[in-house]
């Protein structure tokens, strides 16, 4: 009986052993030319990693972690600014920019999958405007089942953004519509506009409206225009939020129901001199025409708030100062998840001592920039916008003058379950921690792996999950690259 006892508990270790399986490439030096570092994704050539800087280099590595192959990207005269790269089941889609001085063109050029030209570049698009200027304001959204993508540009005049252009292709390149959409706003009012596209090739364009300097009421409006992918027409309708929005609100398309979720945080006080979160909406509209569908305005629970913050959350301590969402997950029945994270930036002033030749040493201060990313919360609502369940999942990241470069987290979605992969400090030594939230709002945390055993320096928040059950996350560390793979 001990005997089976023993070996069932052997056999439930070895279950969580092999629960997740850590991956490692072989170290790469980097050029001091490449100064970024992001994860493309994975096809049947393998894992896509793209290195920018001075120059644009493209590794391929295999389901081993070998490197295939390696290209450095080779311009022609007036061509470069890479915009995009779209993987294909094998080779890919290169998208780049051609112009002079007058007016620019957006490029898609098929390549192999050793990433070398196949035929020739296609013309997508035309900007009046220098290569340069097309280059800071072109922006991209890709449909969630990527068959679509949508391009952004605005056109400016008189100090004011007239129009925005907007360019829709589907996967083989074709060009389904090109619209200008009329703006007449300021730039500053455009700063948070948020382009959509569904899995029809429709498109949305959201900014806020405008408001009123004499209006005290509270609460945030916003434009919505869409374009319909058979016919090109526009037509448009707006969202609302009845309270004052606190940090940036969130906008997704459902393609399973039908409709536009808006949701977020608000601020019951309203005042921009002590803004805080004081709860969150949640709004649906039917997608094509903006119909209301369900509206809710929920504080947040004294129980979660005072679990939270370690204080009675009855009186003014039920308000979140520094939490940001991060991630929102739409559910099948019309419901959503979504997750915050804490983040504090500060700066300080320190002391140091000069020495002097010719007369006795002096002080001199130095600005130290300090950034905290601390504690992800979770909520998952119902359609009809009332909580499911709330979790709070603790950690603490601290750093100085990096910008926050290996904080934060990569995010898994994982069919009944999501992963939250984040250091558990900011230093070569930390280990890698995974918080697994489940479905119905339990979570758990592991640790994976430690990074000075592995020699690896992680980048979390440049992860990418390119599979149902994996994640890549780019390790960069004395000058060196590796691609450590993680799967469930």
């Amino acid at each position: 009986m001990r005997r089976g006892i023993l070996f069932a508990i052997l056999l439930s270790c070895q279950v969580l052993a092999i629960a997740q399986v850590s991956s490692f490439s072989s170290p790469t030096r980097l050029s001091s030319r490449l100064n970024k570092v992001r994860i493309i994704g994975k096809n049947q050539d393998g894992y896509v990693v793209r290195f920018s800087g001075s120059e644009e280099l493209i590794h391929v590595y295999d389901n081993d972690l070998k490197l295939a192959a390696a290209r450095t990207l080779d311009f022609k005269s007036g061509d470069g600014n890479l915009q995009q790269i779209l993987l294909n089941r094998t080779g890919a889609s290169l998208l780049y920019l051609h112009g002079d001085k007058r007016q620019t063109q957006l490029m898609l050029q098929p390549v192999n999958s050793k990433f070398i030209e196949i035929s020739k570049p296609v013309i997508i698009d035309t900007f009046a405007d220098r290569r340069d200027l097309v280059d800071a304001n072109l922006h991209y959204k890709l449909s969630i089942d990527q068959n679509y993508t949508l391009f952004y540009y605005p056109v400016f005049g008189d100090g004011m953004i007239r129009y925005m252009q907007m360019t829709c292709m589907d996967r083989t390149g074709s060009v389904l519509y090109k619209n200008y959409l009329t703006i007449n706003r300021p730039e500053r009012d455009m700063e948070y506009a948020k382009a959509l596209v569904d899995n029809a090739g429709n498109g949305y364009l959201i900014f806020a409206a405008e408001k009123d300097a004499k209006d005290n009421v509270l609460g945030d409006e916003f434009y919505v225009i869409r374009i319909d992918k058979y016919n090109g027409k526009q037509s448009s309708y707006t969202v609302k939020c009845e309270k004052e929005i606190f940090g940036e609100p969130q906008f997704d398309l459902d393609n399973v129901n039908g409709t536009l979720i808006f949701c977020g945080f608000y601020d019951a006080k309203g005042d921009p001199a002590d803004a805080a979160a004081s709860g969150f909406f949640f709004l649906r509209y039917d997608a094509p025409d903006g119909v209301l569908k369900q509206s809710t305005y929920s504080p947040f629970p004294v129980n979660f708030m005072t679990l939270l913050t370690g204080r009675d959350a009855t009186g003014m301590s039920n308000r979140l100062f520094t939490f940001n969402i991060r991630k929102m997950l739409l559910r099948l029945d019309g419901g959503a998840m979504i997750a915050a994270e804490s983040v504090i930036r500060d700066k300080r002033e320190v002391v140091t001592m000069s020495p002097s030749i010719m007369s006795t040493p002096y002080n001199t201060y130095r600005t130290i920039y300090t950034f905290a990313y601390n504690d992800i919360i979770a909520f998952s609502f119902k359609p009809d916008g009332s909580i499911n369940w709330s979790n709070i999942m603790r950690k603490k990241q601290l750093s100085e003058d990096d910008d926050g470069f290996n904080s934060s987290f990569a995010f898994v979605n994982e069919k009944d379950k999501v992963h939250f992969l984040y250091l558990d400090e900011i230093s070569a030594s930390a280990t890698l921690d995974s918080y697994d939230l489940t479905s119905s709002g339990t979570s758990e945390r592991t640790s994976l792996f430690g990074q000075e055993e592995k020699d690896v320096f992680l980048i979390p928040r440049q992860g990418r999950q390119v599979a149902p059950n994996e994640v890549i996350i780019p390790s960069v560390k004395g000058g060196a690259f590796r691609l450590v793979r993680v799967q469930y």
